[in-house]
């Protein structure tokens, strides 16, 4: 038997669990709480564990599946990853002013029409909807604060 492996993805499950295990010690430091009152490092520690667990995942894609056809020259996918990780910059810059749900819609809807190559309406819907699923999570499930922005005077509990 012969083992095929993808080592870009064993690469980045291990860049993915070494910056989950980052966060997790980070939320640890900053104090969890108590469900019905977390604290500062409650949301980076299950960000986390989330980051581990799709690590893991990707981990043993990696270590499970045939190597990956070679990019061409030329397809530009360097200038893809550095374009995502502009739009998360510019998303830490813009969080705090537009509030969480209208700069999460933005990045998701970009990120879902320029890397996952959605038609428009879709990802639109599908950033929209993440957006306000997550804040209704975090924020209302969680009672964990999030910037309002531009939106605070129409949502309570942010």
């Amino acid at each position: 038997m012969v083992l095929t492996m993808r080592v870009a993805d064993l690469v980045a499950a291990a860049a993915t669990a070494a910056l989950g295990a980052l966060l997790v010690r980070e939320g640890l430091d900053l104090g969890l709480g108590r469900p019905a009152n977390p604290g500062s490092g409650f949301i980076f520690w299950w960000i986390g564990v989330i980051l581990i667990a799709a690590a893991g995942a990707l981990g043993l894609i990696g270590l499970a599946a045939p190597p990956a056809d070679p990019v061409p020259a030329g397809e530009g996918r360097w200038q893809l990853a550095l374009a995502a990780a502009a739009a998360v910059l510019a998303y830490a810059l813009v969080f705090q002013p537009l509030g969480f749900i209208p700069s999460t819609i933005a990045l998701l809807t970009g990120l879902f029409v320029v890397v996952g190559r959605y038609a428009w309406p879709v990802a639109l819907g599908l950033g929209a909807g993440t957006a306000v699923l997550s804040w209704f999570v975090f924020a209302r499930l969680l009672s964990s604060p999030l910037p309002p922005g531009l939106l605070a005077g129409i949502l309570a509990g942010s």
